[in-house]
């Protein structure tokens, strides 16, 4: 779950999990190629939940906060512009007002975002944002000619 920082705002963007789980040590069951915890873990689902926190990372306060339906694994990206991206479990890549917290853009992915940042890049003078959702890499640019 990658952070981004934001130098200009002096802000930090992270992804939080707030969850329970209830765990149950058993006797590990050894068996090769199979990971094992030693016991029984259940996430409490309906008790959790996933927030994108906006912090100032002078004060240490948190300026907003975007809650998700579910606990989510994504990492954050933000830009000179002023925006962040960031998406959840359920497949819903987002783009944020810096300094406000604005849900701004939405688009669904179709499957979950997990684990991975989004990414920018420069291509003959148009700039790409993507995220990997899935097995997918979808990628997102403005309309030719908008800057």
């Amino acid at each position: 779950m990658p952070p981004s920082f934001n130098p200009a705002l002096r802000m930090m963007f992270v992804t939080a999990r707030e969850s329970c789980a209830t765990y149950v040590p058993q006797e590990p069951v050894l068996e090769l190629g199979r990971n094992t915890s030693g016991g029984v873990i259940w996430i409490d689902r309906d008790q959790g939940y996933g927030a994108l926190r906006a912090i100032d990372v002078t004060t240490g306060e948190r300026k907003w906060e975007f809650r998700y339906s579910s606990p989510t694994m994504a990492g954050v990206m933000t830009t000179v512009s002023g925006l962040v991206f960031a998406g959840d479990n359920e497949g819903n890549f987002m783009a944020f007002d810096a300094e406000t917290g604005e849900n701004l853009w939405h688009y669904q992915t179709g499957s979950r975002i997990w684990g991975a940042a989004p990414m920018t890049h420069m291509l003959d003078g148009r700039q790409y944002v993507l995220i990997p959702s899935g097995t997918t890499l979808v990628a997102f640019a403005l309309p030719e000619g908008r800057r």
